[in-house]
């Protein structure tokens, strides 16, 4: 599947901030925005040129989604992380210390195919930033993210589609030394206008 992830990171710019990865059965791309404002019209971009699948940062508004819903179009899905009850406190500790400039390591997962975790890794960091984007399958993912929680890492963000009962072990996994958020989608519902 042809998808792109939106991570809000400092100094990001859509334009040469870019991460790909590819196997025979994903083609991803990681952009680091660095002005949100950005991304709309970047996911009406990549929408034309037949991305299937956007997924959004968990640092980002809800009503982001909304937007690049809107920029994508109605053929595309848009997903976007949230932080379940169990995450609320160690969410809010690490958005307090990003807003003070001084943020914990921070990771993402991402559910790919036949990847190698050990391998298929990137990090960046720019300004108090620091993030490493790793690629993994179902069944490295909890070992993964209990690695990253004793390594310090604050915040743990799960992009792709992840299985409830393996977003659980994750979860788990971690054991409340970081905040974890998964990747969804709002309800599929549309409302229509009452009469």
């Amino acid at each position: 599947m042809n998808r792109a992830i939106f991570y809000e990171f400092h100094g990001g710019d859509l334009t040469v901030d870019r991460i790909t990865y590819k196997n025979s059965a994903d083609n991803l791309t990681i952009l680091l925005a660095g002005d949100p404002a950005a991304i709309p019209p970047a996911a009406e971009k990549l929408a034309e040129e037949g991305v299937g699948l956007i997924e959004l940062c968990g640092g980002l508004p809800l009503a982001y989604r909304a937007k690049v819903k809107e920029a994508a179009g109605a053929d595309v899905p848009v997903a976007s992380v949230t932080f379940g009850i169990e995450s609320i406190v160690k969410a809010a500790e690490f958005n307090n210390a990003f807003m003070a400039g001084k943020p914990p390591k921070e990771a993402c997962i991402l559910h790919v195919q036949g990847a190698d975790p050990a391998t298929d890794r990137f990090v960046r960091s720019s300004g108090p930033q620091h993030t490493t984007f790793i690629m993994s399958d179902k069944s490295a993912a909890a070992g993964v993210a209990a690695e990253l929680a004793k390594q310090g890492v604050g915040l743990i963000e799960l992009y792709g589609d992840w299985p409830d009962h393996v977003a659980a072990d994750i979860i788990e996994a971690v054991a409340g030394r970081a905040a974890v958020g998964v990747s969804g989608f709002g309800h599929p519902m549309e409302r229509q206008a009452a009469s």
